[in-house]
């Protein structure tokens, strides 16, 4: 049954296929970034928790959800736009400050030997990733995500353990405890010895950052 707001959708945020979280919220981030209150966004997407996560989105970003259809394949969510993002500056009008704790995720995922916490602060999505000794992405997300190499930018900061990354094109880079990194699509990542690899996704402030430039 179609939701009344369907005739008012003026933006399609296409995110199927995309299975590493949180590229879809931040698809929709992305469409948030250039509506004005009122409008309306559809967000399709078939990672599994996405009504969970947009829910959780919309609530902290002043938002709101007024459709949800589970079709065969994906879900689409219709998301009322109830609060705007500023042109420039790393803000949001009318938002407060806010703080939250490690302990307290909007979203907890776990796939084959890795656990992703996520959480989202003024609409803006980041993650907590531990990921277990022998994780590699080839064995334990590829089956899951059904591409040769992870398609999606992360941008971290490793707060213990140590890990690899090999890109498409041959070059290799290896990070630990303390090292801010930037992967562009198209890579494999594997844990390196015996212990877990904690690291902060800053890839949703990453992105607004460069969104923000591109605006000034």
């Amino acid at each position: 049954m179609k939701n009344e707001s369907e005739s008012e959708i003026r933006t399609v945020v296409e995110s199927r296929g995309n299975w590493c979280p949180p590229t879809p919220l931040m698809d929709l981030t992305k469409a948030w970034r250039t509506a004005k209150v009122g409008d309306v966004i559809e967000l399709r997407a078939t990672e599994p928790d996405i009504e969970k996560d947009v829910r959780a989105w919309a609530k902290k970003s002043g938002n709101s959800v007024v459709g949800v259809t589970k079709e065969k394949n994906y879900t689409r969510l219709v998301v009322r736009i109830g609060r705007v993002v500023r042109r420039r500056g790393m803000g949001v009008k009318g938002m407060p400050a806010v703080k939250t704790n490690v302990n307290i995720p909007d979203q907890t995922k776990v796939t084959p030997k890795a656990k992703l916490q996520l959480f989202i602060m003024g609409g803006f999505p980041f993650g907590l990733r531990t990921l277990e000794p022998g994780w590699r992405w080839t064995t334990s997300m590829k089956p899951i995500m059904k591409t040769d190499t992870c398609e999606v930018r992360h941008v971290g900061y490793v707060i213990s353990g140590a890990m690899g990354f090999s890109m498409s094109d041959g070059k290799k880079l290896d990070v630990g405890p303390g090292d801010a990194f930037d992967v562009p699509p198209g890579h494999d990542a594997w844990t390196v010895g015996e212990a877990p690899v904690v690291f902060i996704d800053l890839i949703g402030a990453a992105e607004h950052a460069t969104a923000t430039e591109s605006a000034t």
